[in-house]
Order: structure tokens, then C-alpha cells, then sequence
């Protein structure tokens, strides 16, 4: 069994989203690693350490992007499914 990341993984990022000017590029970041990983749906469920990982950064800041996306209206959260609008 590969125990190695998934490298096949891709995502369709709205362009809204990406040339919002109100939006750190870190949050824009962040908004494309969870279009990888969201299904037909557009649902996902990553761990917040995992996308911290992913983009080397903190599990503080992966909190305050996932904020920032929320406030912008570009996410929903219920639970541990995070849904992209």
C-alpha cells in the first residue's frame, strides 16, 4: 500500500473568488487546496492540521483564512463539512 500524498488531486476555483481584491491571497490559497479536496458536491472534510501541512503554515492561520472565506460568504460550515459556495 503507498502511503504517500495524493499528487493526482485537482480543483476548479471559481475566478470570483480568486480576484477578489477583499481576499488575502493566503485565504485564495487556502479556498483551492479545499476545491481539491471537495467532491461533486462541492463538500469536503479535511482536518485543519492537514491543510496546515499542506500549505506550511499554522493551525492558527488555517482558522483565521477559514474565517475570512466564511465572512466573504465563499464557504458554510456545518460540523466538520465544509460546503464551497
Amino acid at each position: 500500500m503507498n502511503t504517500s500524498k495524493r499528487t493526482d488531486r485537482f480543483g476548479i476555483v471559481p475566478y470570483r473568488v480568486m480576484t477578489d481584491p477583499e481576499l488575502s491571497v493566503q485565504a485564495k490559497c487556502l479556498y483551492a487546496l479545499l476545491c481539491c479536496y471537495a467532491n461533486k458536491e462541492r463538500k469536503c472534510f479535511p482536518k485543519k492540521s492537514t491543510l496546515a501541512d499542506e500549505l506550511n503554515v499554522s493551525f492558527d492561520s488555517i482558522k483565521r483564512y477559514l474565517r475570512e472565506l466564511k465572512a466573504k460568504n465563499y464557504i458554510k460550515r456545518n460540523g466538520l463539512i465544509i460546503t464551497l459556495l
